[in-house]
């Protein structure tokens, strides 16, 4: 039996070890290889005549603008893009397997390369990795990771923990490794609900696999640059479940955790369900939410989860210097609380490239240190507290664009 047991743990051991990426492991197979040398043969003849000079492939679709060829004996399609820009033309190639999109080419009408791309699969043919090879194919310039190793980190972080649900965060970056919840030196506190697993990394293809999005370590930048006292918890979102939001807000309700931040929202309310349902079981945790940044009455054209009428969730827009609602910002006197200046703003990105940006995805970030801020001091103060006083701290002056007003200066500690 004890030797049983022994098996057990390095099998286990094992099996993590191969879902965690590391760069070392990353290469060109064989079949992109073949992929590649493909479009190289074809690529002239692709340009000039729109067609494919092998009988595997046949056009599946044409239109103007957009070729699609298939293979069914490989079970492989390519979907060719022209791109026009006055009289000059490129183009965009996309392969996709039956497990989706796997390498993409950008070239001119001579076939000159200017972008190439792979995505590298796991053994489960879940994205493990964004391979950026030279424009001659001769080698890889850059691997960008979707599930890196967590750096050890010893001794843990200690603060006031604020969940983060976003995109992820860059966990490898100096700036923020040593700010994020551990369970131990190398164990990260949070999920990520894509991968099913504890790396929540900030990498985000839903808009499209070979130009990710990122989003999280710039929201968690301006927390911890105006919280020192605050320690991230993150949780990583799935697209394709919306229902994690329930998931993550149910994992929530068994820490100490009082504040939750959410710098996203969408028009679909079907999609925020679950969290409405979840929300409204914790009244012991605030949810701090953007207005989004479309220019809407969210009032009218409702935004989630930014619309729904709940007691534990502050709704944050985007204002100036000056206290005016910023251009863009969403409003709505029954559904945003507050204005808080989110424009010009220095972030670090998931690169760790420092950059000015602006948004409400950054003006709520600002609510969350200031309520980091106000826990440290007060730690037996509870989400009512603070509600209390940051409706005193705001300054009525938005012309009935927003429920409560508008928080002059974030950084001040005033009634705290």
């Amino acid at each position: 039996m004890k030797h049983l047991f022994f098996f057990l743990i390095l099998l286990i051991t094992n099996l993590v070890t191969l879902l965690v990426a590391d760069e070392r492991d990353i290469k060109i197979e064989k079949k992109e290889k073949q992929l590649i040398d493909f479009f190289v043969s074809t690529c002239n003849n692709l340009i000039e005549n729109n067609e494919i000079e092998n009988n595997n492939w046949k056009v599946q679709n044409k239109n103007q603008n957009i070729i699609t060829f298939i293979n069914n004996k490989k079970k492989e399609t390519l979907s060719v893009k022209i791109i026009k820009r006055g009289i000059h033309k490129s183009y965009r190639f996309t392969f996709n397997n039956i497990y989706g999109p796997n390498l993409f080419i950008s070239a001119n009408s001579d076939c000159n390369v200017n972008i190439a791309r792979i995505i590298h699969r796991n053994q489960s043919n879940q994205i493990s990795a964004l391979i950026e090879l030279s424009n001659d194919f001769q080698k890889i310039n850059k691997v960008e990771l979707v599930n890196p190793k967590v750096p050890y980190v010893n001794p843990l972080p200690v603060g006031i923990e604020v969940a983060l649900i976003d995109t992820g965060i860059n966990y490898l970056l100096p700036e923020i490794t040593s700010r994020i919840s551990r369970k131990s030196p190398t164990e990260i506190n949070g999920f990520d609900f894509v991968d099913n697993d504890q790396l929540p990394f900030d990498i985000d293809f839903a808009g499209s696999s070979f130009f990710p999005r990122y989003h999280g370590t710039s929201v968690a930048s301006i927390l911890l640059k105006e919280a020192p006292q605050a320690v991230i918890v993150p949780y990583k979102f799935s697209r394709q479940n919306p229902c994690s939001f329930g998931e993550i807000i149910k994992k929530l309700r068994k820490t100490t955790i009082k504040v939750a931040l959410l710098a996203m929202g969408s028009k679909k309310e079907k999609d925020w369900k679950c969290f409405l349902q979840e929300a409204q079981k914790s009244p012991n945790i605030l949810f701090i939410v953007t207005a989004g940044n479309s220019n809407l009455n969210i009032d009218q054209q409702k935004i989630y989860p930014a619309s729904f009428d709940l007691e534990n969730m502050f709704v944050i827009s985007s204002s100036t210097l000056f206290g005016n609602l910023a251009k863009g910002s969403n409003f709505g006197s029954k559904s945003v609380d507050f204005l808080v200046n989110g424009e010009q703003l220095e972030v670090f990105d998931h690169r760790g490239v420092r950059s000015i940006t602006s948004g409400s995805s950054y003006a709520a970030p600002r609510i969350a240190a200031m309520s980091v801020r106000y826990f440290a001091k007060n730690p037996t103060a509870n989400i009512s507290d603070f509600k209390t006083i940051l409706i005193k701290r705001a300054i009525n002056n938005s012309e009935g664009l927003v429920k409560y007003g508008w928080i002059p200066d974030p950084l001040d500690n005033y009634l705290f």
